[in-house]
């Protein structure tokens, strides 16, 4: 399922709501409708956390008159205000100390403005165990990799980068493990990821697939009735599928069929085109086994007529299908390696620790890998 490159569906809504805001703004195309601060500060706002000062501070550079700089609510717990297209300020200072970082297609961010503070938690099935953590930013040191891996992408995988580019504007690397990789429809365009180590290629080119693709799957799905009968947001799985241990609403297990069949539609080209070999063709293929525990684990024992419109059932199964045929390409794959110390993410560290590369290095001199 595509979507029109043109058309931001949010863009009206958006429009509407800086309208009421009585903001003199340069309408800047879709690259102002989908700011993602402009979604964060209407999240934020219903909550009253933060003055409509703020608004107007972040959209400073889209005024159709120029003012001089002004910045009070938008400095961080590190004394940086991050003002889209001009940059990163100190206080009591008008020139920007650092300037916007651009890497493709994508924004890398160096500082978080405080509209996104409150969406770095601590997350462990299911629960939030620190609301509050302690994160810093560490794009000089992984900026290089992930690179590489944007490059990668467009270069291998064109029809999926046009979907990455469209959904996803901003990048922020920190150095929490505990704050799990998210997107939020509250933040539309941001990705969040922690890095740990040296190293990243391949997990970079994972994350930015996984966590993109919901993004992407916010635009498509945007109209939730055209594709689910019933409220799927705050609707739990374990009373549709009898599985106690599901703590997913529907609607979070849906966006995470349609990532896994994102992932290995993409790991499948890859491996297809011989982009890696060595310890990434190795990462690789750990990822790739990764995803049949992440298939099928409880929607497809809803009834499907209950849960979905008749357009959603399609687009349901079409999913299904194609993570499936591609999975049975690779099914050797699934008791090929141990993935038993593996907690809620893929750590290519402790995958070999059970799966020594050197191991599967000698059946790789061998042609064992074919598929």
């Amino acid at each position: 399922m595509n979507l029109d490159f043109v058309n931001n569906p949010y863009s009206d809504i958006i429009q509407l709501l800086i309208y009421r805001e009585n903001l003199n703004v340069l309408n800047n195309g879709d690259q102002f409708f989908a700011e993602p601060l402009v979604f964060a500060y209407f999240n934020n706002k219903k909550n009253n956390l933060f003055p409509k000062a703020v608004l107007k501070e972040i959209l400073q550079s889209y005024f159709f008159k120029k003012e001089p700089l002004k910045i009070k609510y938008s400095f961080n717990q590190n004394g940086v205000a991050y003002i889209p297209k001009l940059g990163y300020f100190k206080e009591r200072e008008i020139t920007p100390f650092e300037p916007i970082l651009m890497l493709e297609d994508f924004e890398v961010l160096k500082e978080i403005h405080p509209l996104l503070k409150k969406y770095f938690v601590e997350f462990y099935k299911g629960h939030i165990v620190n609301n509050s953590p302690a994160f810093k930013s560490v794009w000089k040191e992984h900026y290089d990799e992930l690179k590489e891996a944007i490059l990668t992408i467009k270069i291998y995988l064109p029809e999926f980068y046009d979907e990455l580019k469209f959904a996803n504007k901003k990048i922020y690397l920190h150095d929490n493990p505990k704050i799990l990789n998210f997107t939020t429809i509250e933040t539309l365009g941001m990705l969040y990821f922690y890095v740990v180590g040296k190293k990243n290629l391949v997990y970079f080119i994972e994350e930015l697939i996984h966590q993109g693709s919901h993004n992407y799957l916010y635009y498509i799905i945007h109209n939730k009735r055209d594709f689910f009968k019933i409220d799927v947001e705050n609707l739990v799985m374990r009373d549709f599928n009898n599985k106690d241990w599901d703590y997913r609403t529907i609607y979070g297990a849906f966006h995470g069929l349609f990532t896994v069949k994102q992932r290995v539609k993409c790991f499948d080209k890859l491996l297809s085109q011989n982009v890696f070999s060595g310890p990434y063709k190795h990462e690789l293929l750990g990822r790739l086994a990764d995803q049949f525990s992440r298939f099928r684990t409880g929607l497809e024992l809803l009834d499907l007529n209950d849960v979905f419109t008749p357009k959603g059932v399609q687009f349901y199964e079409e999913l299904d299908s194609n993570c499936y045929a591609i999975l049975e390409k690779y099914k050797s794959l699934k008791n090929e390696f141990d993935l038993s110390n593996r907690d809620l993410d893929f750590r290519y560290k402790d995958f070999c620790e059970l799966n020594p590369f050197e191991t599967f290095q000698k059946k790789d001199e061998f042609n064992y890998y074919q598929f």
